[in-house]
């Protein structure tokens, strides 16, 4: 629905010579949406895997590729991107997840008075380019307004926001990965390290999809030696068998501020 397809479609082209097609008739907002008339009830992995396995068997394929992303507000305007992508092989029995956590560079969604607040939001978060959506609400509920590609719908959809909102008005990111550019290059670094991880074998059984599993934490203080919260290395392992490598990362001492010992 959202043209993620297009996102993954270079990757998978040149490193395995592969084809990425868009699942037809694949209603994703089934699945919630970012502006919430939907909720999301399940984890972004097991959403992922949900999409990706909708799709497989809408389109009776045995592969299925998807991603999923969730936005939320932690410290004051910081919005946390998690962004999840899922590849299922059912001839192998392979669910490989590729995964990242970054510190999105959109503002965070605001409740705003006036029309000229929302332009200047907008104009803030880079719209065009970036959309935004408005929302208003009214005894709990809430109506969005999407879509919004130009400076002149925005002035039309927002001056009939604001004439008839008889509850607060709002304006958000569109998260929706064709409307927000930040978060289609996350997805695309993802499908980039996806097609890589499915180029290459297990060292044991030669299975497809060898890459990263998990993390190991505990680089220790440089003033008192105490293991602190900090990934020492990255747990490698393979889809299919139980063999796993340990690649150590390259930081070796941890700064005392991230000692619980030295600051509990």
């Amino acid at each position: 629905m959202h043209g993620k397809e297009v996102l993954a479609r270079h990757a998978f082209a040149d490193v395995l010579g592969a084809n990425i097609v868009a699942a037809q008739q694949l209603n994703t907002d089934l699945f919630g949406t970012f502006s919430g008339e939907i909720p999301r009830t399940a984890s972004p992995r097991s959403t992922a895997l949900a999409k990706a396995r909708r799709g497989m068997e809408l389109e009776q394929t045995h592969y299925g590729l998807a991603s999923e992303g969730t936005f939320s507000t932690g410290f004051g305007t910081i919005v946390e991107n998690i962004e999840v992508l899922v590849f299922v092989d059912d001839i192998l029995g392979l669910e490989l997840v590729e995964g990242s956590i970054i510190i999105s560079p959109l503002l965070a969604g605001r409740t705003v008075r006036h029309l000229n607040d929302a332009l200047h939001y907008a104009t803030a978060i880079g719209f065009p380019e970036q959309r935004v959506i408005l929302q208003t609400g009214h005894n709990g509920v809430a109506t969005s307004f999407k879509n919004i590609d130009d400076r002149e719908t925005l002035l039309s959809i927002g001056e009939k926001v604001f004439r008839e909102a008889n509850d607060s008005v709002s304006i958000m990111p569109d998260y929706r990965a064709h409307h927000c550019p930040s978060r289609a290059a996350v997805i695309r670094t993802l499908c980039e390290q996806m097609a890589h991880r499915l180029a290459t074998e297990c060292p044991l059984c030669l299975t497809p999809g060898f890459g990263q599993v998990d993390v190991e934490y505990g680089v220790p203080c440089e003033s008192c030696g105490t293991a602190t919260n900090i990934i020492a290395a990255d747990i490698h392992g393979c889809g299919k068998c139980t063999y796993r490598t340990r690649v150590a990362r390259s930081v070796k001492r941890a700064s005392p501020q991230w000692c619980n010992f030295c600051n509990p």
